[in-house]
């Protein structure tokens, strides 16, 4: 299956875009390196769809030094 980079268009297959890690364990999304300009990608493993990280982000639960799900008391956490 085939990525195309969202920074510089670059497409190729996925296995060409360097994995660096993904969030979640429990997430099917990853962080891959564009061989051509270097750019981080949001890729869906399964299909190799670019995704937008902060829009799926917005699914996850809150994390913060009082736990799962509770706000932190600290401004930008």
């Amino acid at each position: 299956m085939n990525v195309k980079c969202e920074k510089c268009g670059h497409e190729g297959p996925k296995e060409t875009f360097a994995y660096l890690y993904n969030i979640r364990l429990d997430d099917g999304m990853s962080w891959r390196e564009c061989p051509k300009c270097h750019a981080m990608n949001w890729v869906t493993e399964a299909d190799g769809g670019i995704a937008d990280f902060a829009e799926h982000c917005k699914a996850f639960p809150i994390h913060s030094d009082k736990g799962v799900g509770v706000p932190s008391d600290r401004q930008g956490a």
